[in-house]
């Protein structure tokens, strides 16, 4: 009996969870939430692949390819980032406030690669001199959200990609229009990013903690 009533609880959730984020036509429901809410960039497990074609649009070599990261709120995906685009550099600079959550990777990359990764601190000195030649490097992916900064980033002649501070567009099939500087530029990827929707973390919590 027990059984019967915690398998009618489960489908009652299961039909709850469905009515409340299913969009339906004719019906008042609570509509699933913007992508941009679930996944702000979904791209960056394609952002070698981005990149590649931004470089070959500016005519610069996957060897002239001198990427300066600047580190944001979600440090995880400055890591996957840095981790995707680490092959085949020659020089990668990191500007980041917690430098030791890096450590084991630039260790790692010097021991596998031979590459040397720069860690500086992202302080106001360093992020005034983005646009000049002291700061070394050719591209600024910056990695920061809107609200982390108050100031824009002056980037001269070099390439600048922001991550979350413009929105990354869907172009239709597998192209993706992606923001450098004050323009943008059209990519095709292979596939695009999986996004998990909604409706199921919600219900793998729920099944998970039951």
């Amino acid at each position: 009996m027990q059984r019967r009533l915690r398998t009618g609880a489960i489908a009652y959730v299961r039909r709850f969870l469905a009515r409340a984020f299913t969009r339906t036509k004719g019906q008042d429901n609570m509509a699933l939430p913007p992508e941009e809410e679930l996944d702000p960039n979904p791209y960056i497990p394609q952002i070698r692949e981005v990149m590649e074609q931004v470089l070959k649009s500016r005519r610069i070599s996957y060897g002239q390819f001198a990427p300066v990261v600047i580190d944001g709120g979600d440090a995880e995906k400055t890591l996957l980032a840095a981790e995707l685009l680490a092959q085949d550099l020659n020089k990668l600079t990191l500007l980041t406030d917690r430098p030791a959550y890096f450590e084991e990777y630039t260790d790692n990359m010097y021991e596998e690669q031979g590459l040397i990764v720069e860690l500086l601190p992202k302080d106001a000195d360093k992020i005034a001199g983005l646009a000049t030649d002291s700061m070394q490097g050719n591209v600024i992916l910056d990695f920061e959200e809107p609200e982390e900064r108050s100031v824009n980033i002056k980037f001269g002649k070099k390439v600048y990609i922001p991550i979350y501070k413009k929105r990354w567009e869907s172009a239709g099939n597998l192209d993706i229009a992606v923001p450098i500087g004050y323009n943008t530029l059209i990519v095709r990827v292979s596939e695009t990013a999986k996004k998990q929707p909604f409706l199921d973390k919600f219900e793998r919590a729920f099944y998970e903690n039951e």
